[in-house]
């Protein structure tokens, strides 16, 4: 059922077309009027036929303008309202995404704690640098390890020790600032290379066997220099850059590597 608004809207110009018969009806009223009447008459019913169309005119102009400010108000309060869905699905999903991240840096967090008491708890791997480099290895999915200590006279970084490397491989020394292992140094902090090629280094240990890998050089900072360097070479993407500033500072708060 049309609302009294929608059907006078349909029907403006029929009830134009009405009030003008009705005027043209009450003009006529007047020839069929006695020739004794009134001249004031006439005039009066003249002024009052005009004054209902000047007022209905005056009340469709009125209804008209009501009609385009509401129809304006309603675009208006649509854009708007879709403004605030558009800003409500923003927010929620930043909501979701801070939610997402709070729920990995938890994660994050057990699987670090999980690693850190792997590596520090066995005795072995704190007294041995061989065996703390197979269980690093072990703990990462790592299929090769080596161990760089600085050489306090030149400042060149030695191999002190290696875990799975190829019998034709021998590592080097290298300077700070000297490729990507003198970066690690330079900088105190890891650097890592992904889908390093068996151009580099083909890993070939007891946890298996790969051509393509990641390359983590972490260095261990004490006092504001870096005094070892790990380098290892993975099978996968291992995230220990993430955490090794913790296993770093407990390699040299428990004076494991000093």
């Amino acid at each position: 059922m049309k609302s009294g608004k929608k059907w006078f809207a349909d029907h403006i110009v029929q009830l134009f077309v009405c009030a003008g018969m009705g005027f043209v009806f009450a003009f006529g009223k007047l020839f069929l009027l006695p020739k004794d009447t009134v001249p004031m008459v006439v005039s009066m019913e003249t002024l009052s036929m005009l004054f209902f169309l000047a007022l209905l005119f005056v009340a469709v102009l009125y209804y008209q303008k009501r009609e385009k400010e509401l129809k304006a108000f309603e675009e208006n309060f649509n854009k708007e309202k879709e403004k605030w869905e558009q800003e409500n699905e923003f927010l929620k999903s930043l909501i979701n995404d801070y939610e997402k991240k709070e729920n990995e840096t938890k994660r994050f967090a057990s699987y670090q704690e999980r690693m850190l008491k792997k590596l520090f708890s066995e005795q072995d791997a704190i007294s041995d640098r061989k065996y703390f480099l197979h269980l690093l290895a072990a703990s990462f999915s790592a299929g090769a390890a080596i161990l760089y200590k600085e050489d306090k006279q030149s400042g060149t970084f030695i191999v002190e020790e290696s875990y799975a490397l190829p019998e034709d491989f021998i590592p080097k020394p290298f300077e700070p600032g000297e490729g990507m292992n003198g970066q690690a140094v330079t900088e105190m902090k890891p650097v890592v290379a992904d889908n390093v090629d068996n151009g580099m280094l083909q890993i070939y240990s007891g946890l298996g066997s790969s051509s393509k890998g990641w390359l983590y050089c972490l260095p261990i900072v004490k006092d504001g220099h870096c005094i070892y360097l790990v380098e290892m070479l993975t099978f996968s993407e291992a995230g220990i850059d993430k955490m090794w500033n913790e296993i770093s500072a407990r390699l040299v708060e428990m004076e494991i590597l000093q």
